[in-house]
């Protein structure tokens, strides 16, 4: 749920609190959902293969807290754990190859790493949230270079594109005549600088830091091709549409899905939610008394874009109990099929990576310990 994995900038963000308003909200009643676990009607089902990741044991397979997975170009997975400070690299049968990073402030070390990508031609860097900045390392995974001077905190989530060139999105605060406002945007940073060469869409709200859940709506997902084509959409819970830019900027298109009907969550995933949102702000310093998550009552339209290797585009549909895709051309204009995962369970807070010809998956509240499950994708 990339929602969740973005809490951990706005809790680096907010340096004072504020007294709370009370806020009023309109519950338009549209279809109700069933505490059971249902799995979704899908053209094709993702089923699990692999896993790694163990509970006691050897130390290179016991995770502390995964921020995000990702498969290299070479092929191994990767696993990037912000607890344990550090990338772990493993082969595709799930055996360890190596460890990258440590805690620290120097050169190749990190604070508090919240998202990692990888470039074509080799290469990865690492956005360090309590850090401030972006760490480069070379083809070889070995150290090269920081970059720093962002405000308030680098990017993240984050995609590699080709000459180290990155995609990603950045908190934002604007200033104007009627106060601080704060968002986010998507936007295009070549390699090395601090100001973005490309914003492709930014969304901004009044700053209220005693009312966290009005940023909701100024969330955005992002996917990018390997040529550069980028993909927004907003957290929406009303709308299913997302827009189209060229490399450069440029607005080509938006797809709608017309039919689309908003799902409320139940109480129970609206209980998970709240708690595992503010849990996560106080460990990571927030007052409990700022602490004050309230998840929208609706399920999210559209949670996030990945591209697979034959070019398709595949857009998560929210509205189910578990991981569920729309599956698209790259251009986003003819529809292929739905897909589901299928785990026997709710997977509410489970986030996924689609690269090359796999998935990967993580549970970012897990009830036992912390694992990564791999699976293939269907031809």
């Amino acid at each position: 749920m990339k929602k969740l994995l973005i809490l951990t900038f706005l809790i680096l963000m907010l340096a004072c609190g504020a007294e709370e308003s009370p806020s009023e909200e309109v519950i338009d009643e549209h279809v109700t959902t069933s505490e059971e676990y249902v799995l979704p009607d899908a053209d094709v089902y993702l089923t699990i293969t692999d896993s790694i990741g163990i509970e006691l044991g050897d130390s290179n397979y016991v995770f502390g807290s995964i921020a995000g997975v990702s498969i290299t170009p070479e092929g191994y997975i990767a696993i990037l754990d912000r607890q344990k400070n550090c990338v772990s690299l493993f082969y595709p049968e799930g055996e360890f190859v190596e460890r990258i990073g440590r805690q620290g402030s120097g050169p190749g070390e990190f604070l508090l790493p919240v998202g990692m990508a990888f470039f074509p031609e080799g290469g990865m860097v690492i956005s360090d949230g309590m850090g401030g900045k972006l760490i480069y390392f070379n083809s070889d995974l070995e150290y090269e270079f920081d970059v720093t001077g962002f405000y308030p905190s680098p990017p993240n989530p984050i995609s590699g594109l080709e000459g180290g060139v990155i995609v990603g999105m950045k908190p934002d605060f604007q200033q104007n005549e009627e106060g601080m406002l704060m968002g986010f945007a998507i936007a295009r940073w070549e390699k090395g600088e601090a100001e973005p060469e490309v914003v492709y869409h930014s969304s901004a709200s009044p700053f209220d830091p005693s009312d966290l859940s009005a940023m909701q709506d100024d969330i955005l997902n992002f996917g990018v091709t390997p040529e550069g084509i980028v993909f927004t959409a907003s957290l929406s819970t009303e709308v299913y549409e997302f827009t189209v830019w060229s490399p450069e900027g440029e607005e080509l298109y938006t797809i709608k899905n017309e039919d689309f009907v908003r799902v409320r969550k139940t109480e129970e995933e609206i209980d998970l939610e709240t708690e595992m949102v503010n849990n996560l702000m106080i460990q990571q310093g927030m007052p409990e008394s700022m602490a004050n998550w309230e998840p929208d009552p609706y399920r999210t339209a559209i949670g996030g874009f990945d591209i697979d290797e034959q070019g398709r585009l595949w857009v998560r549909n929210g509205t189910a109990a578990t991981l569920y895709f729309d599956v698209y051309s790259v251009d986003g204009f003819d529809f292929l099929f739905t897909a589901a995962l299928d785990v026997g369970e709710k997977v509410s807070t489970w986030d996924v990576v689609i690269e090359g010809d796999k998935f990967i998956a993580f549970d970012a509240d897990p009830e036992l310990y912390p694992q990564v499950f791999t699976g293939d994708l269907p031809e």
